[in-house]
């Protein structure tokens, strides 16, 4: 192979490894752009008594759509996690809101723990 052929061949490689990482760098590098809208307008949420003894309600007639719903069941019981993420609640005020619910027939719910959930600020 004469000594010219070497020269490109090597010159090639060099050349397909350099774009190849140029390629690589580019990628790690790009960042999505995010877009943000005003803040959400915070939920007000109704007063609920924590465990009363034979006290249930009909959650899904009157409490507005959370952020987020968790549904499982343990034993006997179903639970519900909803989250509220700006909320305004008994004395908490435009706050993150975490009610956890629990029903042994899936209609009549009991508010057995409420949560105030901190506000991460962006910097």
């Amino acid at each position: 192979m004469p000594i010219w052929n070497r020269k490109i061949k090597n010159n090639l490689n060099t050349l397909i490894i350099y774009i190849s990482v140029l390629l690589l760098l580019n990628a790690c590098n790009t960042v999505p752009v995010v877009v943000r809208g005003p803040p959400p307008q915070p939920v007000t949420l109704p007063f609920l008594r924590l465990e009363q003894a034979g006290e249930c309600y009909y959650i899904d007639d009157f409490l507005p759509t959370p952020d987020s719903l968790v549904n499982g069941k343990t034993s006997n019981l179903y639970l519900r996690y909803y989250t509220y993420w700006n909320a305004r609640y008994k004395y908490w005020s435009e706050v993150g809101i975490m009610l956890a619910f629990y029903s042994k027939d899936l209609r009549c719910w009991a508010l057995f723990e409420e949560y105030a959930l901190p506000r991460i600020e962006e910097k």
